[in-house]
């Protein structure tokens, strides 16, 4: 085996450019060790890292393809984003440059031999050949969620190691060396390989017919030479053969490849069918996702691969633009059920779809994984707080969508039904769970816990829920919920009333917040998710009684569905045998969903009814980096890599203006202007300079203490020092150091502003507390005047009072935004108040403070953020001391999550 990385390459006819390279040279940090390979994308080195003192691999690529800059430039962008994907099935990019002209990159050092060397001209192995198939499938997904397609995927450019990992290789090369965007694909450049003889192949025997065709091209490409691959593995033979590359090009615009029996007959039809959906002439009728695609080889990889006829049904895939609109579940390794389901709109499944899935058959049901879509005209999954739920009987699904006019409402499908209906005075839902009859959904909005009849009607206000994290509807008739963040459970009867608190927390402050409780059968005992150091997991509490139990320890939520608990393990969504009567767990852990999950913690969004389906949305995470702008929009940096993260990383300029403290990774941070040299503080969120630059206030949970306000030296010497107990959150420090404003949730008041005296008694009072939500409190710089957010007009709007030395508030109340508007944030002179609008636009607003009346100007648009849509609540963006740069949280690629999956008769996976 050799040590191979980026690129290997038989071809001895191509004469390389780089003459000037040799063991001993030095480039950047690297130093040339000994030549690897050589071919038509240039040579290929082995390197010794002197810094980290690790060997890599170095492609230096012909000076030629420096010559146009924006292609040069569009393929660093597009090779630095692959690199910063991180799978496991991706080779990983370390750095790129030049040298002497020529682009080099650096990427890590494999040992082993492309998938071209490890075919060798035969068929694998079946086995060998899905498994290598659904790593790839799975590399290529986890590129394409983030907007990059490879447009080059043949077996020179997959790599197996010598361990059996497959690595894609070469991401954002086929656009570095193709044609222009005005010029035909066919430009590409191609070379011949050793195969048949007289056979022109290389790149052209692996291009989809788009690319022929010089077409847009985008993920579906990547599919079509995914299938051709696929079918070489298989069978031994090239998909698309000729004498020419005329013939080539002829066979895979007109011509379908010979039938995988033809060749191996132990090629299951199941099998045959995804390589022939890979292979479709029209990009539209292919697998709509490598994710689609990697679920469907993944549910044959467990199954037995021998021939005959095979009832696994496949992921389905969310339609393009240009397909059948109504068809949001797709099935697509059956053509009739392609047919079925594709006459069914975007929530539908229509009782024939049930009807095939119970029928008898002589292998057993088997799980159909489809893909969920709202209705074109709905906006969903684009926050951490959107859900779509399964009905108990299994044939209703409630989702939470955002309107054209930016309304967010509850919507209800019947699975047999082509119309989602919306539910009136559902506005701003968060947490939404069923009745155990299916008829009524409850839910959280406006600081209250509201149920809705399914069949019409407006809603119903229950009881006060400051913040709903969760609740259940048992078949009694009572309700268990979590009203806030950090509170324990209570329990209130389904027609409304007074709540009656149900578990009870530690009083060492130990004990973090108990959430998302699920009803057991007896009505009565339910399952709950509790925080804190020492009982994270899942328990179990009653109705009668304040003991509790613990049943998990996995810091996962857990629903119990006909005789089984799902939760996560380990970055998987199991199933294992639970006793409903003595709360055990019993028998093997059953994996339902795997690789689905990253860095699940807390709440993991999925349901389950009594009849086999489940909803499985997994974790919201977002790819988001903290960019630095100017006023005109233009990006001019960036700190540290972009990560997966669900909420912000609330950045804030030191005094000076030298430092930032700022959320990562959990804990709190304090770094230089780059991102680097940081201190950690602790963990927490929220956090705020004092007015010296010496201490740091943030919101955290301590063992023995409990949660609060905290303060830390910034230099991270030194012990936590309690400020303020409680579920509390500081938003600022007054220049003058004299008072901390800071937020806490009432029961009735919603979100409310508080003052915190640094003086004399200390003892908080509130400074805003109406029935309106007031939140993101920040006072001018010179202490004058406050300004925070209320949504008392139905929206969030942003308001200047003036603030007195006494820390009162004036009746001068003033309304400064038109359009919507959060996160409001001063300029250090005092002259601008910035803040970011409702359709995300960075705002500024000219101000005079110095008077006695507050004066403002129109708001003045300077440009797009792309900050999380949650951060009402997180002050996502600072403004440097100058007022010149802005530092935004933003997100990076397509802003939304992976589309919820629907899993029909998951329970199957427990029988096998």
């Amino acid at each position: 085996m050799a040590d191979i990385s980026l690129l290997q390459s038989n071809d001895s006819t191509i004469q390389l450019v780089s003459k000037t390279i040799s063991p001993n040279t030095t480039i950047a940090q690297y130093t040339i060790v000994s030549k690897i390979g050589e071919g038509g994308m240039g040579e290929v080195w082995r390197a010794r890292d002197s810094k980290l003192g690790r060997d890599v691999a170095i492609k230096v690529l012909p000076p030629s393809l420096s010559e146009n800059e924006d292609r040069l430039r569009r393929f660093e962008q597009e090779a630095q984003a692959a690199g910063a994907l991180n799978h496991p099935n991706i080779l990983v990019i370390y750095h790129i440059g030049t040298h002497e002209g020529a682009p080099y990159i650096v990427s890590e050092l494999l040992e082993g031999e492309t998938l071209r060397d490890r075919m060798a001209g035969a068929a694998l192995p079946q086995r060998k050949a899905i498994d290598y198939a659904l790593q790839i499938a799975k590399g290529l997904a986890a590129a394409h969620e983030k907007g990059i397609v490879h447009r080059d995927i043949k077996p020179d450019n997959v790599f197996v190691t010598n361990d059996g990992r497959v690595k894609i290789l070469d991401f954002g090369l086929a656009k570095l060396t193709g044609a222009s965007e005005t010029q035909s694909q066919t430009e590409v450049p191609t070379r011949k390989v050793n195969t048949d003889p007289g056979t022109v192949m290389g790149t052209m025997g692996y291009m989809s017919p788009e690319q022929l065709k010089g077409q847009h091209v985008d993920h579906c490409s990547d599919i079509f030479s995914f299938g051709a691959i696929l079918y070489e593995m298989l069978s031994g033979k090239r998909a698309f053969r000729g004498d020419s590359m005329a013939e080539t090009m002829s066979a895979i615009l007109r011509e379908d490849p010979p039938d995988l029996s033809e060749t191996n007959k132990t090629v299951s039809p199941a099998l045959e069918r995804v390589v022939r959906h890979c292979l479709e002439k029209n990009p539209a009728e292919r697998f709509h996702s490598a994710r689609d695609l990697a679920f469907a080889i993944e549910s044959l990889s467990g199954a037995a691969m021998s021939s005959g006829p095979t009832l696994t049904m496949a992921a389905a895939a969310i339609p393009t633009e240009n397909h059948v609109a109504s068809s949001g579940l797709r099935l697509f390794t059956d053509a009739r059920l392609a047919w079925i389901v594709a006459a069914v709109f975007a929530l539908g499944l229509l009782t024939t779809v049930f009807a095939y899935f119970n029928r008898p058959t002589s292998s057993g049901n088997r799980a159909i994984w489809l893909s969920f879509a709202p209705p074109p005209n709905l906006a969903f999954n684009d926050r951490k707080y959107d859900f779509v739920i399964i009905s108990p009987d299994g044939q209703k699904m409630a989702f939470t969508g955002y309107s054209p006019d930016g309304k967010s409402m509850l919507y209800v499908s019947e699975l047999n039904s082509p119309e989602a209906n919306l539910l009136p005075g559902t506005d701003g839902a968060l947490e939404p769970f069923w009745s155990p009859d299916s008829r009524s959904i409850a839910f959280g909005s406006q600081g209250k816990l509201k149920r809705a009849e399914v069949s019409g009607g407006n809603s119903q206000i229950l009881c006060d829920a400051t913040r709903l994290t969760g609740g259940a509807w048992s078949k009694t008739g009572v309700i268990v919920f979590g009203p806030d963040y950090g509170s324990p459970l209570f329990q209130v009867v389904a027609t409304g009333g007074e709540p009656k608190q149900v578990t009870f927390k530690e009083a060492d402050g130990s004990d973090g917040g108990h959430r998302h409780p699920n009803f057991l059968p007896d009505g009565k005992h339910f399952l709950f998710y509790r925080g804190g150091p020492r009982t994270t997991g899942t328990w179990v509490g009653s109705l009668d009684s304040q003991e509790l139990k613990q049943v998990l320890p996995e810091d996962s939520n857990a629903v119990y569905s006909a005789g089984y608990l799902l939760y996560v393990r380990n970055q998987v969504l199991v199933a294992q045998t639970f006793d409903a009567d003595s709360f055990k767990l019993s028998g093997d852990v059953v994996p339902i969903v795997t690789g689905a999950v990253i860095n699940a913690t807390g709440q993991v969004r999925f349901s389950a009814s009594e009849k086999g389906v489940m909803v499985w949305q997994g974790k919201w995470e977002r790819e988001y980096q903290l960019v630095w702008f100017d006023r005109e929009g233009k990006q001019t940096g960036a700190l540290a890599n972009p990560s997966l993260i669900s909420v912000g990383y609330e950045p804030r300029f030191s005094p000076d203006g030298k430092r930032i403290v700022m959320k990562r990774d959990g804990g709190i941070w304090v770094t230089d202007l780059n991102g680097e040299n940081g201190i950690r503080l602790g963990s927490g969120q929220l956090p705020v300079w004092s007015t010296d630059g010496r201490n740091v206030a943030f919101t955290s949970v301590i063992p023995g203490i409990g949660g609060g306000i905290f303060q830390k030296a910034s230099n991270g010497v030194g012990e936590q020092e309690l400020i303020l107990g409680g579920t509390v959150f500081g938003k600022a420090w007054s220049p003058d150091g004299r008072f901390l404003i800071f937020m806490r949730r009432g029961v009735k008041t919603r979100g409310d502003v508080w003052v915190l005296p640094r003086f004399g008694d200390a003892k908080e009072f509130p400074l805003l507390a109406s029935a309106a939500d007031e939140l993101e409190p920040e006072l001018s710089p010179d202490s004058r005047w406050v300004a925070y957010i209320s949504d008392e007009s139905g929206t969030y709007e942003i308001y200047v009072q003036s603030f007195t030395a006494e820390g009162k508030l004036g009746s001068d109340r003033k309304r400064v935004s038109t359009k919507g508007g959060v996160v409001p944030n001063w300029s250090r002179d005092g002259k601008e108040l910035f803040y970011v609008a409702g359709d995300g636009l960075m705002m500024s607003v000219s101000v005079k403070t110095s008077g006695t009346e507050f004066e403002s100007s129109s708001p003045k648009a300077l440009f797009k953020t792309r900050m999380l849509a949650d951060a009402s609540f997180f002050h996502e963006f600072d403004v440097s001391p100058d007022g010149q740069r802005f530092l935004i949280g933003t997100r990076i690629g397509d802003p939304k999550s992976p589309p919820p999956t629907v899993i029909l008769n998951w329970m199957s996976n427990l029988k096998k």
